[in-house]
């Protein structure tokens, strides 16, 4: 009897060791299901997980090991002390579900991952059981399934990768297909930072005349790419696509499968350098685009961007065109309120007053990117001008966001996380009236120069903002830059979570503008 009880309290243990795996499941598929991006993240939070999963096999192991010395007399007690890990397995599953920890996204990858790392996990689970019906003292045994989830995840990752790959090929070569079929212009944007919303502006002014399709939300990765075309794609004119990368070769694979017509590069800057090595390196991998154009192309660089401006030198098959000062299409007078960003559009040399509702000094940049490939296009002026205007504001990106209380506004910046933009985000803010706020965890990705960059932010941070609360690992880096530029330590506050900032706002009263820039990653912590 003992022995079933024994059985079944193991059981248990695989489903909950399962469970205990899904935080990493979540990082393996943000890393887009590489070892490496994994081992990245490990590396950039400092072994957090590691530590935690480890401090959950020694305290279940120590528990186990008392329980079963103390109560081993007892015939039918002494084959439950693996109900301990259980215990404390549901209570670690409780808590990483509170934190978010356990959201990954429901994929049909992720569900054959998932279900892969259980088999394996009731294989171990197996083998407790039968060392437990030699020695009670084996059901100890069970603990150690703390520390090797997250190993049996990326064993898991690895096992199924090679029918993943077959699977993504089906949908690649349908993608491919369609697009043929259909024959739509094929516009790619990358950069390190203003896709999306440059995708957005693109998409509003080849709409004055054609019928566009656009890549929805962040999808900038070969499978979100494939779906959009596969699902979403009919007899539109015009297809923009937004092409991520965090790895070298990574845009040339997406641009394999769109075979894109005209390019647009936003920018070139330090997101990515530790999966990429340099910004060299990262200005390579964006640049991949602009050699995948056809002899009748056109690639459009972002001129206010230096490193971006510097691909001009580079030899492509395809006609060039850098917008900014100097070329065909440029911006001048710019100012930045509250309201919006206004600014004059100069298309050959004709100037237009512009106000759009979206912030920054980075959107005139984007505009003038966009407005170069829409005046190819066959869009006037006076549509881009009208479609600029009509622009509504870009989720997560310099959003003024609706507070419930009158007093407080709201400015959501989390899909920025790199230096330039965070910079401009700040100068977003000190337009505004009120004491000021910021709540960050500063910069993640940059490899070598992660440390210096989050400093330089705090100092940043000190000669725009009243208050700065950090969150996460980072925390004494911006705190170090910000007291050094002479903010005061009683107006700096560090926080475990964002959650726990957002509480803490209650403890400042009157008017005040909170600024939430690079709302943490999943995959960093």
């Amino acid at each position: 009897m003992e022995y079933y009880i024994s059985v079944g309290l193991i059981a248990v243990a695989a489903v909950l060791s399962c469970l205990i795996s899904l935080p990493m499941m979540k990082i393996i598929q943000l890393s887009g299901y590489k070892a490496r991006g994994v081992v990245s993240w490990w590396k950039g939070s400092g072994y957090d997980v590691i530590i935690r999963y480890a401090a959950l096999m020694l305290f279940g192991f120590i528990s186990m090991i008392v329980y079963v010395g103390c109560f081993s007399a007892f015939e039918y007690v002494r084959y439950c002390a693996v109900a301990l890990y259980d215990l404390l397995a549901a209570i670690f599953v409780f808590s990483a579900g509170r934190s978010g920890s356990n959201g990954v996204k429901p994929t049909g990858r992720v569900i054959r991952l998932i279900i892969v790392d259980f088999v394996l996990t009731l294989v171990l689970c197996a083998g407790v059981a039968w060392a437990s019906y030699y020695s009670e003292y084996c059901q100890t045994l069970a603990a150690a399934l703390a520390m090797l989830a997250p190993f049996v995840a990326l064993a898991a990752n690895v096992i199924t990768k090679p029918f993943e790959r077959l699977n993504n090929r089906k949908y690649v070569k349908r993608a491919k297909a369609k697009l043929s079929d259909k024959a739509p212009i094929v516009i790619g944007i990358t950069g390190s930072f203003g896709k999306t919303t440059a995708k957005n502006l693109l998409k509003g002014m080849l709409a004055q005349k054609y019928s566009v399709l656009a890549t929805p939300g962040s999808f900038n990765t070969p499978m979100g790419v494939c779906k959009t075309v596969n699902n979403e794609l009919n007899d539109e004119q015009y297809f923009i696509a937004e092409l991520g990368a965090r790895y070298k070769g990574d845009i040339k694979e997406l641009c394999d499968i769109v075979s894109p017509k005209y390019g647009i590069i936003t920018a070139i800057g330090d997101m990515h350098i530790e999966t990429m090595g340099s910004r060299a390196n990262v200005a390579n991998v964006k640049f991949e685009l602009g050699t995948a154009l056809p002899e009748d192309g056109l690639l459009v660089l972002n001129g206010y961007n230096e490193d971006c401006k510097a691909l001009n030198e580079r030899a492509t098959s395809c006609k060039k065109v850098t917008v900014g000062e100097g070329g065909s299409v440029a911006y001048d007078n710019l100012k930045i309120s509250g309201n919006g960003t206004s600014f004059d559009l100069v298309i050959d040399e004709k100037r237009y007053p512009v106000t759009v509702k979206l912030l920054g000094a980075h959107i005139a940049e984007l505009v003038c990117a966009c407005a170069a490939v829409a005046n190819a296009c066959g869009i006037t002026a006076e549509q881009i001008v009208s479609s600029v205007e009509a622009a509504p504001p870009v989720e997560h990106r310099l959003q003024l966001v609706p507070s419930v209380d009158p007093s407080v506004t709201v400015i959501d910046d989390a899909y920025n996380s790199n230096p330039i933009g965070a910079k401009n985000a700040l100068d977003v803010l000190a337009c505004f009236e009120g004491k000021k706020i910021i709540i960050t965890p500063g910069f993640v990705e940059l490899g070598s120069i992660e440390k210096e960059c989050n400093i330089a932010l705090g100092k940043q941070i000190a000669g725009v903002c009243d208050y700065a609360y950090f969150v996460g690992t980072r925390a004494k880096e911006l705190k170090k830059g910000a007291l050094a530029a002479g903010m005061i330590e009683g107006t700096i506050s560090e926080f475990s979570s964002r959650d726990e900032a957002v509480q803490a706002l209650k403890d400042i009263g009157g008017e005040k503008v909170v600024l939430f820039e690079n709302d943490l990653p999943d995959n960093i912590k």
